[in-house]
């Protein structure tokens, strides 16, 4: 079990490297490219590492990665694209972890979850008060262990709503996944996945925030579908290399869960 879960680590750590590195290469090239005159494509890299507690199977280290490329389409639209990896060490088929709404359950593994790329256009109409987008989500079947997939191919349309009153940051992205492809023997995917962010800051270097993200499975019975954290934390914007990051911590409780889903969480999100 131990050669398994090394080899099982060097996998996961390879593909995750070659994401960051793939995605960060593009945006530098890409950005380069452009003439001083025109918006640029940007990249940014967030970092969460969340630590579940209270779920029947036991606690959980989940990491998550949202390595946002933004790419200018002409002078009326942008196009974002989010791609969600998770690396966890937990016990195998958790209920409500996004992506994988019908979990196998199993002993405790090291290794990746399903990967959830969004991809949105959001046109010119919008303003510094409000901000819209649309576009498409898909799943895609990446587990290391089966107990953190859904075995499925999945895609679904997305949104991005914002509204921004006075210094405050509120941001929900969010779409529906349904399965056309995979496993036949896993059931189908039917999930609603929403990722909020919620800011407000501190004097100039500290800052408030929520981010909670909300699961719905839909092929569930009723007071088994919903996943909502409520919660947030604190952070500080620093510099260092010259480059601008953040930190913050966070909790949430678990106010809906399916049944033997964690009661809560503590998160430490780093924003490169």
């Amino acid at each position: 079990h131990f050669t398994k879960r090394i080899m099982n680590l060097k996998t996961s750590l390879s593909l995750v490297l070659l994401l960051l590195f793939g995605a960060s290469v593009l945006a530098q090239d890409r950005s380069k490219s452009e003439p001083e005159t025109k918006q640029k494509v940007g990249f940014v890299m967030p970092f969460e590492f969340d630590y579940d507690f209270g779920a029947n199977a036991g606690n959980a280290l989940i990491g998550r990665f949202f390595p946002l490329i933004t790419v200018p389409l002409g002078e009326k639209w942008q196009y974002h694209n989010l791609t969600l990896a998770v690396i966890a060490d937990a016990p195998a088929g958790r209920p409500g972890f996004p992506g994988n709404p019908d979990p196998v359950i199993g002993e405790k593994a090291f290794g990746l979850g399903d990967w959830i790329n969004i991809s949105t256009f959001l046109p010119a109409l919008n303003s510094d008060k409000f901000i819209f987008g649309f576009g498409f989500a898909m799943g895609i079947p990446m587990a290391t262990n089966r107990g953190f997939g859904s075995g499925k191919w999945s895609i679904g349309p997305s949104l991005r709503i914002g509204f921004n009153p006075g210094k405050w940051r509120i941001n929900f992205l969010g779409g529906n996944l349904w399965s056309y492809a995979g496993d036949s023997a896993r059931g189908d995917v039917n999930q609603m996945i929403i990722r909020g962010l919620i800011r407000h800051p501190i004097g100039s270097k500290w800052y408030v925030t929520s981010n909670p993200i909300i699961t719905a499975n839909w092929n569930a019975e009723r007071g088994q579908r919903w996943l909502v954290p409520l919660g947030g934390g604190i952070g500080k914007k620093f510099t260092l290399f010259k480059r601008d990051m953040s930190l913050a911590i966070h909790g949430y409780l678990n106010v809906e869960r399916p049944s033997g889903a964690p009661k809560g969480l503590i998160r430490v999100d780093l924003l490169l």
